[in-house]
């Protein structure tokens, strides 16, 4: 495979780290203050939108109510707070209340995948200070249940970008990455709790790659696969797992061209079961899908204005609007603000409304 070498796994997963170091807090669901838009089907208890000054930004697209259709998870770091905006396509059908994260400093939402095979999604909690990771089961807008604290990979520097299902069991892992250090490592999960975590694998050679989010299955076998980025060289590679172990790394593959751009999300745009790329650039606000095959491009789509102004970045693609292909979901986080696009394959199907997001109260 040109421009990289086959990489050895280094069989580094400490023995230690299945035990949990404590349990999370136990976090009741607070109201936020009262909404300035009341959507059809709101509850009363739901976060209040806001419109403007506070920290709160879109972090990931994920079904939390199980209609087939994917809801957006917000997340305010400063407060350690979470909410869940229930989608109908572009639309806001309900906001969820906002949910406080585990107790302390340092913690954020970080992924939305569905770790108990319950068909809703469930939210991770990462705190990269004190390299701990927690999941909190939900039922739609509503906290379930907080799980422990999981301890990750040993020494500094490690975050979490991605949870996906990386054994076919149906249930979410946590992907680890240290981009100072090139590695990735996988912790197979049931559930709330640590499973089995698996060996450290180094990235593509060279320095700046990081871990793309929201990753998904690249070769058809139920599966999730690691993408890789360096937005400095502009290059991406994904690498084909088997569980938590590497099966095969892919070549490298330039982006769009000239600087800037970044890979950014993870998602089938074109309904064939294999997961595309979807690249930023924030300066200029544009994006573009890359269809994949596997490993190897198959098609660069068009570039595509992101919504008007200024602040705006891809972070994530998911099925909005239920018809199997991947759209684009924008956050602006100085305002508050998300839209999502409709996509059909890697060109622009419908650009959706701005949606503002919870409100602080303040």
């Amino acid at each position: 495979m040109r421009g990289l070498r086959r990489v050895p796994e280094v069989l580094c997963a400490a023995s230690g780290l299945l035990v949990a170091l404590g349990c999370a807090q136990d976090a009741g669901q607070r109201d936020r203050g009262p909404r300035t838009l009341e959507p059809a089907g709101a509850s009363l208890g739901a976060a209040a939108q806001r419109a403007n000054g506070s920290a709160w930004k879109a972090v990931q697209g994920a079904d939390f109510n199980l209609d087939g259709m994917s809801d957006v998870l917000w997340g305010d770091e400063e407060q350690n707070l979470m909410a869940v905006w229930l989608m109908e396509g572009t639309r806001l059908l309900a906001p969820g209340p906002s949910i406080p994260g585990p107790l302390g400093e340092g913690w954020f939402a970080a992924a939305a995948a569905d770790f108990n095979h319950d068909g809703m999604a469930d939210v991770l909690w990462n705190n990269p200070e004190q390299n701990l990771a927690a999941v909190w089961l939900m039922e739609g807008t509503r906290l379930l249940a907080p799980g422990p604290f999981i301890p990750g990979p040993i020494g500094d520097g490690w975050v979490v970008p991605s949870a996906a299902d990386f054994n076919h069991d149906g249930m979410a892992d946590v992907l680890w990455n240290n981009p100072e250090q090139n590695l990735a490592a996988v912790w197979l999960m049931e559930g709330t709790r640590l499973l089995a975590p698996g060996p450290f694998i180094p990235g593509p050679i060279g320095d700046g790659w990081v871990i793309v989010p929201n990753l998904t299955d690249h070769g058809r076998d139920g599966m999730a696969d690691v993408v890789w980025n360096n937005p400095e060289q502009n290059l991406m590679a994904i690498w084909l797992m088997d569980g938590n172990r590497l099966l095969a790394p892919g070549p490298l593959i330039p982006g769009p061209a000239g600087d800037g751009w970044k890979a950014l999300a993870v998602g089938d745009a074109n309904f064939d079961g294999m997961g595309d790329v979807v690249w930023d650039h924030p300066e200029r606000n544009l994006t573009a899908v890359w269809l994949m095959e596997g490993s190897q491009l198959l098609a660069p789509g068009p570039v595509i204005p992101g919504p008007a102004g200024d602040g705006w970045i891809v972070v994530a693609a998911n099925d909005f609007n239920g018809d199997g292909e991947a759209d684009i979901l924008w956050t602006n986080a100085e305002q508050g603000l998300s839209a999502i696009w409709l996509m059909n394959g890697g060109r622009l199907l419908a650009p959706g409304p701005v949606i503002p997001g919870p409100y602080d109260g303040g």
